[in-house]
C-alpha cells in the first residue's frame, strides 16, 4: 500500500484482529475507539520513530478508515477499511510533534486519539533559506552526536537564482548539485574523534559566490546504521529489537561482531540512565523496574584502540491499550 500524499510514510497495515500476547504488540482497543500505542504521550524517541495505531468499531460495525494529523497537517490517510497500521515514519523529523488520529466506523461513530512526543537523533529537516544572500549551513546541528557516516545539509540564497552548491571536506571536493537552493549530501569521515572542516560553496546566476565552513567530528565509528542485522563490524541486536514491546523487566542481549580489536567494555542506557554493563563483546543482562512508556535504549561498546560502537533504538515498556 502506498500513500498518495506527498509525505513518504512506510507502513505495515492491519485490517483484522490481532493475536494477544503479553508485551508483544499493539492490540486493538477492547472498547470501540482508536488508540495510538506508540510513541506514548510525553516520550522522547530517536529517529526513525514508529507510530502504531489500532482501532475497534462498535458492535456489528467495521472501521471505515482513519486519518493522522501532525499539528493540524494531514500526514496519512488510510485506505477504506484499514483499521490499524505501523508507520515507520521518515517524515517526522527532529522536534516536537502533536499527533491526532481520527477514525470512523460503518455505524457512523467517530473516534479520536492524541499523543505528543519529541524526536531526536539524525532526523534532520531541510535548512530554511537564509534571510539575506548567503548560506545557512544547518545540518548536522551543532552539538549533535553522529558517526563517521552522516548527512550534511545547507541552503543558499543569492542575488539571483542559485546555480551550484558544492561541498568540500578538508578542501577536497565531495559532491555538488546544480540549480538547487537546498542540498543534502552523504559525508564519510576517516575516523572518529578527529576534527574535519566541511565547507559549502554556492554560486548564483549573477556570478556572486558565497561560502560557509563548519568543523565536524564523529563521536563513534560503527553506528546505528552499520549493523541492522548481523553485518560486521557492528552491534548485533538480539533483543530487544527496535520498536519492541517489553515488560518492566526485560533482557538485553547484544554482541559486537566483526571487531578487529578486542572489546573492553559495553554499556546500555535507558534514556541516558545506565542499566547494564559488560567487560567484553557480549552484553547479556536483565533490566528490572524500567519505567512505562516509549524510551530510547542506547548500547555502546569500545575496543582497545578506543573505537566506539553505538546503536540507539526505541523500545516500548509495559505499553498496552
Amino acid at each position: 500500500m502506498k500513500s498518495t500524499l506527498p509525505v513518504l510514510l512506510r507502513s505495515i497495515v492491519f485490517t483484522f484482529g490481532f493475536a494477544a500476547s503479553a508485551f508483544a504488540q499493539c492490540n486493538n482497543p477492547a472498547s470501540p475507539g482508536v488508540i495510538i500505542c506508540t510513541p506514548t504521550n510525553g516520550a522522547t524517541v530517536v529517529y526513525e520513530n514508529e507510530i502504531s495505531i489500532r482501532s475497534s468499531p462498535s458492535s456489528g460495525a467495521s472501521i471505515t478508515g482513519f486519518a493522522v494529523y501532525d499539528k493540524g497537517t494531514l500526514i496519512y490517510q488510510s485506505p477504506t477499511g484499514e483499521s490499524g497500521t505501523n508507520l515507520f515514519d521518515g517524515a517526522l523529523i527532529n522536534g516536537t510533534h502533536d499527533l491526532v488520529v481520527t477514525a470512523t466506523d460503518t455505524a457512523g461513530n467517530a473516534y479520536q486519539a492524541t499523543t505528543s512526543f519529541t524526536v531526536t537523533g539524525q532526523g534532520y529537516g531541510p535548512c530554511p533559506l537564509p534571510s539575506s544572500p548567503g548560506i545557512n549551513f544547518c545540518n548536522p546541528p551543532k552539538g549533535n552526536e553522529y558517526g563517521v557516516n552522516f548527512a550534511a545539509g545547507a541552503s543558499a540564497k543569492g542575488q539571483g537564482s542559485i546555480t551550484n552548491l558544492a561541498f568540500y571536506l578538508d578542501g577536497k571536493f565531495i559532491g555538488s548539485a546544480r540549480h538547487n537552493s537546498y542540498v543534502e549530501i552523504a559525508v564519510q569521515l576517516a575516523q572518529q574523534d578527529t576534527p574535519y572542516t566541511l565547507t559549502v560553496d554556492a554560486t548564483d546566476s549573477n556570478g556572486n559566490k558565497y561560502t560557509a565552513s563548519r568543523s565536524v567530528q564523529a563521536n563513534y565509528t560503527y553506528g546505528q546504521y552499520s549493523c541492522s542485522f548481523t553485518c560486521p563490524p557492528g552491534i548485533n541486536m538480539v533483543t530487544p529489537g527496535s520498536g519492541a514491546y517489553v515488560g518492566n523487566t526485560f533482557n538485553i542481549d547484544m554482541q559486537i561482531v566483526g571487531n578487529t580489536k578486542p572489546i573492553t567494555k559495553m554499556k546500555a542506557f535507558l534514556d541516558r540512565t545506565l542499566v547494564a554493563t559488560a567487560d567484553g563483546p557480549n552484553l547479556q543482562q536483565e533490566v528490572k523496574g524500567a519505567p512505562n512508556g516509549t524510551h530510547i535504549l542506547t548500547v555502546e561498546g569500545w575496543d582497545t584502540d578506543g573505537t566506539t560502537y553505538l546503536i540507539e533504538e526505541n523500545i516500548n515498556i509495559n505499553v498496552s491499550e
